[in-house]
């Protein structure tokens, strides 16, 4: 046994060992170990272990809770929810924007200043600008800045009783969402809704689209709304044009339009604007050198104005904003953005405004006395105090160019000492005003003007402050006259009206005296009445009666009117009795053509709807307006062919769809025409009266301007004329209309409430002056033309009365003298159905409505209205 191998190799049987050898001898089981003993929890153990594990579960629940409760506020915060949709289509309240002839922008009508521009045109540097200051993630950010709203709602939780409002956290996309589809009241309600609806935007929409919308519709003061309308009421800029620093000033509005507002506040506005150029620097988009050079810039730098407006277009801006509501309603009007381009010439209406206020100054000083003390102001030390109560006056609606407030230091004999404006310098100073520069005013005696001043301190005391003009050495006494007057001037060829004046100024009253004032026409409607004659086949050259006309009205008393010059003339050739206004025979010549003709002539060329059946409206008892007269004397222009006028040219949206495109004239041949021929235009406008009978009408109002009442109006003028002065009962009212082939203007003078202009203050004294100064502008454009004679007439020389030799016009189968007085040479007392009518002159307020004329027939009543 001792001899056997132990090992094994591969192939042996594996023998199974014998009974009797010896068992394998087991491993002794190792002694078990003393059991630890067990550590015994205490009771403040206990209690731990079962705070801690509730803790676990509570937060678990809190979780799940919290969950729960954030899905069930989302669904019921989300439930009425404004649609984003309108977003997507959203079309800006734009104000509507009309301009004059030249593009120059005449005027903004809207409820509020915005102009929408596309992406594409904002500047990077607007667009980089507002980002820093409002939403500098906003490139990256899914609408909201959580961190944001965590930091400001721990702050609100705090302001919690206060009282204050809630601060924001409010990205670019949620003030979106704030201003255009919600309302701007903040409470955590809102700004929750605000919240789910930016994260809606922001899925929904490009960050483009939400950056227009935002830089369109921000409310950035002075009514401004969007950066486009903003740059021009801060910098008088387009947007294009804006730096840095400019672009940083409006991006400081939107935090607190008025707080910052560079106008109220230009110290506020001033750190916010320098606070966001530094932004801009640590965001990347300026660099160094441009932030420290937009820092340095004056807040708000005197730049010359880019944006051309016209001066004095108030009475027609006001003229169109009615008559686009008229065509397509207010709203349209306020929010649409119309594109307006209107007729108006700015060159003539600067002319027409300095015309006009001319002549009105120019009257005001010989019969309104001095009226134009601003205030008094009282204080001891004058001389020293001066300047702070001179800053202190706001400067009244109404004064000139030119023109400035000053306040009377003393006031000697010969010359006052004036603290006002140095305009060289613009700087305060003391000047002079001579006793001969305000001899013309005059002090008012129980409202009417006493002597000449003989020394300034009939008129100024210490204290006054007063409206001045010209250099300090040698100042001259202003004030804003009472009277008024209105001017309008056309092309009469398309009725397109080029200036339009309806007051001393727009600031004063906007009430439009052109369009508005009903006022009798006085003489001036006679060429209508003389073209009905002509109409019926009299000659210019025939004789009618210029002598006593007595017509006895239903209720018995007598209309008897008289000449200015209570004088009779006897027979005169008809154009010489329109030449000189003569009523008398005026009326015996209507009288002759019949009433009813006259009225179909006033109804055809517009003046009046109806005429009063009654011999004063034939010179001049009706109301009309200057607008009405002015355009029927465009259709004499026009041989007879009615002529409407117009303020608008074209309308366009803002997308440049035509809304409205005024009538031009048509040409037959301008497309498929021969080349050698000249167009053949074929105006608009009925033709309302025969071309030959205005043709000799055009003659004789000539005869007008050359020889008789209009030649105040024409001194100076090459070009020829065409006109008819107006004055009505008492000189209450003043008229000149004349036309040239190419321009025709209207002007009217008088007091808002009607009452004397003063003795021998006619048409042709008052008016003619204005009108005079205004053509001589209007007419250095114009061809020298004369008015085309029609085929077939003859002009020829007839006799004046005094012998002069005059030409006229003549139809065919006319030839002078081939006519004489035709009956008209009689006078006896006629009768007249209809209301009674006393002229007391010329014009009654209105027929039926005067006092009975004397029935002593040798009484002539003097006659105004017809005359000049």
């Amino acid at each position: 046994m001792s001899d056997q191998n132990d090992d094994f190799s591969a192939g042996d049987r594996l023998a199974r060992p014998s009974r009797n050898a010896p068992k394998p001898q087991r491993k002794q089981p190792r002694e078990p170990r003393a059991p630890k003993p067990r550590k015994r929890h205490s009771l403040i153990g206990r209690i731990v272990s079962f705070f801690i594990s509730s803790l676990y579960r509570l937060v678990f629940l809190v979780i799940v809770a919290g969950i729960i409760a954030a899905g069930g506020a989302f669904l019921f915060f989300s439930a009425g929810l404004p649609s984003i949709n309108s977003l997507k289509t959203y079309k800006p309240p734009l104000e509507s924007r009309v301009y004059a002839s030249n593009f120059n922008l005449l005027a903004e009508m809207g409820t509020q200043h915005s102009i929408y521009v596309p992406y594409d045109q904002i500047p990077k540097v607007v667009q980089n600008a507002f980002i820093s200051a409002e939403d500098r993630l906003f490139w990256v950010e899914p609408g909201i800045n959580p961190l944001a709203i965590v930091r400001a709602g721990l702050t609100d939780i705090t302001l919690i009783g206060t009282g204050r409002r809630p601060i924001g956290a409010s990205t670019i996309t949620q003030q979106v969402v704030k201003n255009m589809l919600l309302d701007n009241h903040i409470t955590f309600v809102t700004k929750i809704k605000e919240a789910i609806l930016a994260m809606r935007v922001s899925q929904a929409m490009s960050k483009k689209q939400v950056l227009t919308l935002y830089l369109n519709e921000v409310d950035l003061g002075q009514n401004s709304f969007g950066v486009a309308a903003a740059a021009q009421t801060y910098f008088d800029k387009p947007l294009s044009q804006l730096d840095i620093a400019q672009a940083a000033t409006l991006a400081a509005l939107p935090k607190a339009p008025t707080s910052y507002n560079p106008f109220l506040h230009p110290n506020a506005s001033l750190q916010r604007r320098n606070f966001i150029i530094g932004r801009m620097l640590d965001d990347g988009v300026i660099t160094k050198a441009q932030a420290e050079a937009a820092q340095a810039e004056p807040l708000l730098p005197k730049a010359g104005k880019t944006t051309k407006s016209v001066p004095d277009g108030g009475y027609f801006a006001d003229a169109v904003r009615a008559q686009l509501i008229q065509k397509f309603g207010q709203k349209a009007v306020n929010t649409g953005g119309l594109i307006v381009r209107t007729s108006l010439n700015p060159t003539l209406q600067e002319a027409a405004a300095k015309a006009m206020r001319d002549g009105l100054e120019h009257y005001d000083h010989i019969y309104g006395g001095w009226h134009g003390l601003v205030t008094h102001v009282s204080d001891t030390d004058l001389a020293t105090n001066w300047e702070k109560l001179l800053a202190k006056q706001p400067t009244p609606p109404g004064m000139r160019s030119g023109w400035r407030l000053g306040i009377v230091l003393s006031a000697e004999h010969d010359a006052a000492r004036i603290g006002t404006e140095n305009m060289t310098t613009g700087k305060l100073a003391t000047g002079t005003l001579p006793l001969d520069n305000m001899r013309w005013a005059r002090p008012l005696d129980h409202g009417r003007p006493g002597a000449h001043p003989t020394s300034t301190a009939q008129v100024l005391k210490p204290g006054d402050v007063v409206m001045v003009s010209g250099a300090l050495k040698s100042l001259s006494l202003e004030q804003i006259p009472k009277v008024q007057g209105a001017l309008i001037s056309m092309d009469p060829s398309t009725g397109r009206v080029v200036a339009m004046i309806g007051g001393w100024s727009h600031d004063v009253s906007p009430f439009n005296r052109a369009i508005q004032t009903q006022r009798q026409p006085g003489s001036s409607v006679k060429p209508l009445v003389y073209l009905t004659a002509m109409e019926q086949g009299i000659q210019p050259d025939a004789d009618v009666l210029d002598g006593p006309f007595v017509q006895v009205m239903p209720d018995g008393s007598v209309y008897r009117p008289g000449n200015y010059e209570n004088t009779f003339q006897g027979p005169v050739p008809i154009f010489h009795a329109l030449e000189q206004s003569l009523n008398l025979a005026t009326l015996h010549l209507a009288r002759q053509i019949g009433l009813p003709a006259i009225a179909k002539t006033f109804h055809d060329f517009g003046i009046v709807d109806k005429m009063p059946p009654y011999y004063p409206s034939a010179i001049g008892a009706i109301d009309t307006t200057l607008w009405k007269m002015t355009a029927a004397y465009a259709s004499l222009d026009q041989y007879g062919r009615l002529v409407t006028p117009s303020l608008i040219d074209s309308v366009t949206n803002p997308d440049g769809t035509v809304l409205y495109q005024a009538p031009e004239e048509h040409c037959a041949n301008c497309v498929n025409g021969n080349p050698d021929q000249p167009p053949q235009l074929t105006p608009t406008g009925q033709q309302v009266a025969d071309a030959d009978s205005v043709y000799q009408m055009l003659v004789m109002m000539r005869g007008v301007a050359l020889r008789g009442t209009g030649i105040p109006a024409v001194r100076g003028i090459s070009q020829p004329v065409a006109g008819k002065t107006g004055t009505t009962n008492n000189f209450n009212d003043a008229w000149f209309i004349g036309f040239t082939p190419g321009v025709v203007t209207g002007c009217w003078v008088g007091f808002d409430t009607p009452s004397s202009l003063g003795n021998n203050e006619t048409g042709g004294n008052v008016c003619g002056p204005i009108w005079n100064e205004f053509m001589k502008v209007a007419l250095k454009e114009q061809p020298d033309l004369d008015f085309a004679t029609p085929p077939g007439m003859t002009l020829q020389q007839v006799p004046e009365p005094d012998g002069r030799m005059v030409t006229e016009a003549f139809k065919p189968g006319q030839s002078p003298g081939a006519q004489n007085a035709f009956g008209l040479l009689g006078g006896g007392m006629d009768s007249l159905g209809g209301s009674s009518s006393n002229n007391n002159g010329n014009a009654p307020a209105s027929p039926g409505t005067g006092t009975p004329a004397t029935s002593t027939p040798s009484v002539i009543d003097k006659s105004l209205g017809g005359l000049y």
